[in-house]
């Protein structure tokens, strides 16, 4: 298919200099107040299952778990919602660019086949998981009309995540072979559509996942497979020779008894709020800046790069508004790539989890201090200086998770490396991605920014008095920044 026309801690500063002042409103749209906004009203028209074509995948393929897979067993799905804008009806969106959506995504399964599959225990054996797939096997696609205000859920101003939720797919659940992907498409009528996924965190990480939606839209744009990036799938690339992978395996079963027990609460999301900040490049560069002048006076060096700065940024801010008590510690974990740290190095295209999370910790009261951006820089650069020293102590990864346990934590889901808004299935780039899941867990989101190269835009949930709070930093914060 071608391209589809479209017509109270507020006196805290930044890297020593003081953020009072007045706040800036927040995202492009200006509006700070959503309680005017009617709940979203979704009507179900279709729901279907997609499969690869016949005759194209392994009549039955499995792919055993490693140690990297089975850590993710107790998150819940992750959700992105990608919005795009298209003025036209249902009536046009049903006969004109639901079948290439229908048809691509058969194709792209092809080459994903195991997406289409689910997790199971493998067959004979205690404590072995893998990805199984048979011909046959298809994906839930769900297609909802939405009478909501589409540029209001798309913005980057205050909404209630409850909004947001209705344009989630619903991941079934299975005991004997438990799905890994589900795609819910929702359209606007003569506003835009939205095409959300919900994706189990054991089938591959976010890069495997984006590499999906990647060859997803291109095979949409152009009307053929697109074999860009082949995906590779040889479990045995990852050496496991400690069997880390069953160390691994009887702490996740502990934790996911004390889930099914209710010991370990799950997060309530229904009175969060969600909203997007932009850091722009002049922002990151003058970041850089305030913060290398103070490792030079210290006489320290890190890692200082774009996303170094925007955690940091992030993190103060996050520490502030949380009200954190001045005596504990903070802590942030950020996901990390080990596909070119492991020895040997995996190819790019593997799909699967590789990925790891550092774990940084600072003092509170070094972060709230008028030198916190420094503080939370130098941190996290050290962090991640260190991460392939990680891999040598893989075995205390979940102990050092566990350890955070009742504590304030920050996690971060996405990258700027994944490249979202060039996501584009013939509708041009995305109007806004957003990954939802993020409620669940207590992340922050991370992504390019879609209107400027060299920015980082950063998606984050907080009851209504903390985001408040955060934006106000924020915002006074780089009004500082600029001046």
């Amino acid at each position: 298919m071608g391209r589809v026309p479209i017509s109270s801690r507020p006196e805290k500063s930044v890297v020593g200099k003081s953020v009072i002042g007045k706040s800036e409103k927040s995202g492009k749209s200006g509006k700070s107040d959503y309680s005017h906004y009617s709940q979203p009203s979704k009507q179900g028209l279709e729901s279907t299952r997609i499969a690869p074509p016949q005759g194209t995948t392994p009549h039955q393929a499995s792919l055993p778990f490693t140690y990297f897979d089975v850590l993710w067993i107790i998150l819940p799905p992750v959700e992105r919602l990608f919005f795009y804008r298209y003025p036209h009806s249902t009536t046009h969106f049903l006969s004109s660019f639901l079948p290439s959506l229908k048809s691509s995504l058969s194709l792209a399964l092809k080459t994903y086949y195991p997406l289409a599959g689910g997790f199971r225990q493998t067959p004979g054996t205690d404590d072995r998981l893998e990805l199984y797939y048979v011909e046959g096997d298809a994906v839930s696609f769900t297609v909802a009309e939405c009478s909501g205000q589409f540029e209001d859920l798309a913005s980057d101003h205050e909404r209630d995540v409850s909004q947001l939720e209705c344009l989630v797919p619903v991941l079934p659940r299975s005991e004997e072979l438990q799905p890994l992907l589900a795609v819910q498409v929702t359209v606007f009528p003569g506003q835009g559509i939205v095409i959300g996924t919900s994706v189990h965190h054991t089938a591959c990480d976010g890069t495997s996942s984006i590499q999906f939606m990647h060859a997803w839209a291109k095979t949409c744009l152009s009307g053929a497979s697109v074999h860009s990036q082949v995906p590779v799938f040889d479990r045995s690339l990852i050496s496991d020779p400690s069997n880390i992978y069953s160390l691994f395996y009887i702490k996740v079963q502990s934790v996911l008894k004390s889930v099914r027990e209710g010991t370990i609460p799950a997060i309530k999301n229904s009175e969060l709020i969600l909203a997007t900040f932009t850091l722009r490049q002049q922002h990151i560069q003058r970041l850089k800046q305030l913060i290398l002048a103070k490792a030079e006076q210290a006489k320290t060096s890190f890692h200082c790069s774009t996303i170094v700065v925007a955690f940091a940024y992030i993190w103060t801010g996050f520490a502030q508004a949380k009200r954190i008590d001045n005596s504990s510690r903070a802590s942030l974990a950020i996901p990390a790539d080990f596909r070119a740290r492991i020895q040997p190095p995996l190819p790019k295209e593997y799909f699967g989890n590789c990925v790891g999370t550092g774990i940084v910790t600072a003092n509170v009261a070094d972060l709230i201090q008028d030198d916190g951006v420094f503080v939370a820089a130098e941190a996290i650069g050290k962090a991640i200086d260190q991460l392939s020293e990680k891999l040598k102590v893989v075995r205390n990864w979940l102990d050092e998770y566990a350890s955070l346990s009742g504590k304030t934590v920050l996690s971060v889901a996405g990258s700027p490396k994944f490249k979202v808004y060039d996501v584009d299935c013939g509708l041009g780039r995305p109007n806004k991605v957003e990954i939802i899941s993020t409620t669940k867990t207590g992340a922050m989101s991370v992504a390019e920014s879609r209107d400027q190269q060299g920015g980082v835009e950063i998606g984050i949930a907080f009851p209504k008095d903390e985001m408040d709070y955060f934006k106000k930093y924020f915002f006074d914060g780089l009004k500082n920044l600029s001046e």
